[in-house]
């Protein structure tokens, strides 16, 4: 059987959903096809108890808050779609087994005061680098909603500035190098250092220091989001919109490899043998190390080496979504914590926090210095819980994605342990915890994560290693960084290796507007609100 489309879109992660969203917007006739049955990529929700819902890999949201996409609700997912949100006051805390901690609140002026009861030198520090942080936002949300600029062109406009230089120096520095050339509280320094790991870098790696640039400018200028009804609620108002436009989107549809004819991509193979037909492209998820395995003896020899040599993130993670028969109470007390959206509990040791990160690169599990970070959403959203007594707890903690004990397939082995070594952690902070109080508990490893999404390679959860080598017009490499193979016409890339980067940045914006700039289409249709 064959059927034709003007775009077939190969995997229906959060990016290929944005991206079929403006071009179904644009009027043209788009086909999804995703292998899980839900789509989403990690944009997901599950029901681990009756009334619990959990979202296991994207919780709490940032970066496409400053996407026109949400911002001005160019598709309408707010206005017509039925996407909801809640907020938090605070993106982040931390708690420290001292029994004290900082919180990360929007609001400046308060999160300057609690910086100030470790040091007043360094709240005025912090002050000034966040304010200079949200003065370079509006920049940066503005390059990762647009096809980039190629890295040396970008970084010369740069260089035209005091304030673009000391953007410069920042991105080839590690978090670390910035952390230690402003603060001198430790307890700042820790605080910062794994807020910023979130990007699955650890602190000490060169080329991560526009992470915490990024991460200050957002949290001081935006609330932390959460969907309600968990994050499948973004996923369904995006298929919504695409539906809407006259788009399709088939679940359970496992894609073979892209066809291609006369050096132009033309369809797609299934795995059970359908053909499926593209007028004017395909769009697939592709990661740059499975080039080869679905655009076979299409592609430069020397391309699929350097797209094999991609570097990945230096951590993975291990995500339990618990179901709680009550609340856990803190040893350090409720407030302020109930006011932040992730909440990380590690012990006050910088040098030990920083070591860790080496183990995760070597493939060691931490048998010490465990910092959980767990996220509550149920508190804001009581859609998630069978009742406000009940929380439904994202429990979360980096994991080396390799193991040095079984490589990938080693988690099969050490899943549990680890699992139970990390809940065991977060008790210790808690005065009520047991396990009687867990009603359902749902693991996932590396290795889940890589069967879950053909971009979560090795347990990579944000596609590819995000440090300034792999960013911008490299990402993830100069020949692919336009959404594009060379010597293919009409196939498009899109997913967490291409520019913007990993977690949710409603990324799939730029790849739509490379498209429809090629195609010499009138951008206003699609990029303005109706």
């Amino acid at each position: 059987m064959s059927t034709s489309y003007d775009v077939v879109v190969v995997g229906a992660g959060s990016n290929s959903l944005v991206a079929s969203a403006y071009l179904a917007k644009a009027g043209k006739k788009v086909l999804l096809l995703e292998k899980n049955e839900q789509c989403g990529g990690g944009v997901v929700s599950i029901e681990i108890a009756p009334g619990f819902i959990h979202d296991p890999h994207a919780s709490g949201y940032y970066l496409c808050i400053a996407s026109p996409a949400v911002k001005d609700d160019e598709l309408g997912l707010a206005s017509k779609f039925g996407l909801q949100w809640k907020t938090w006051q605070a993106g982040f805390a931390t708690i420290f087994d001292s029994g004290d901690g900082l919180v990360a609140y929007g609001d400046l002026d308060r999160t300057c005061e609690d910086i100030a009861r470790y040091s007043q030198k360094d709240a005025e520090t912090y002050r000034r680098f966040a304010k200079e942080c949200v003065a370079l936002l509006p920049l940066l949300s503005k390059s990762a909603a647009t096809p980039p600029l190629p890295t040396g062109p970008f970084i010369s406009m740069l260089d035209s500035s005091p304030g673009g230089r000391r953007l410069v120096d920042m991105m080839f520095m590690s978090v670390y190098d910035i952390l230690e050339n402003l603060f001198e509280s430790d307890e700042v320094r820790i605080h910062l250092c794994k807020w910023c790991a979130e990007a699955m870098e650890g602190p000490d790696v060169k080329g991560t220091g526009v992470t915490l640039v990024n991460l200050l400018g957002l949290a001081h200028s935006y609330d932390g989001h959460i969907p309600v009804g968990g994050s499948r609620a973004v996923t369904n108002s995006l298929i919504k919109c695409i539906e809407h436009y006259g788009g399709t989107v088939r679940t359970q549809a496992t894609v073979k490899q892209v066809l291609i004819s006369g050096g132009k991509a033309t369809g797609v193979l299934m795995a059970d043998g359908e053909k499926i037909l593209a007028k004017d492209a395909v769009m697939a998820n592709i990661h740059p190390w499975r080039l080869e395995e679905y655009l076979p003896g299409a592609v430069d020899p020397a391309l699929v080496r350097a797209a094999r040599g991609v570097k990945l993130s230096n951590h993975g993670a291990l995500n339990q979504q618990i179901a709680l028969s009550e609340w856990p109470q803190f040893k350090a007390g409720q407030d302020p914590w109930s006011e932040a959206l992730c909440i990380e509990y590690v012990r006050k040791d910088l040098t030990g926090v920083r070591k860790v990160f080496d183990k995760y690169r070597y493939g060691e599990i931490p048998q010490t210095h465990l910092s959980p970070l767990t996220i509550m959403n149920s508190r804001k959203d009581p859609t998630r819980a069978p009742s406000h007594d009940h929380c439904a707890m994202y429990l979360y903690h980096f994991a080396p994605r390799v193991l040095a004990d079984g490589g990938l397939e080693g988690w099969k082995k050490h899943g549990q342990a680890f699992a139970d070594a990390i809940w065991e952690e977060f008790k210790s902070y808690c005065t009520n915890m047991d396990d009687s109080k867990i009603i359902a508990r749902h693991i996932e490893t590396p290795l889940d994560h890589h069967h879950h999404s053909n971009n979560m390679m090795a347990g990579d959860i944000f596609g590819i290693g995000t440090t300034a080598g792999q960013l911008l017009g490299r990402r993830p490499l100069v020949e692919l960084a336009q959404y594009k193979v060379p010597g293919i016409d009409a196939l498009y890339l899109a997913g967490p290796s291409q520019h913007p980067g990993g977690t949710v940045t409603f990324g799939g914006r730029a790849t739509a507007m490379r498209m429809m700039m090629d195609w010499k289409m009138d951008l206003k249709k699609a990029f303005t609100v109706l």
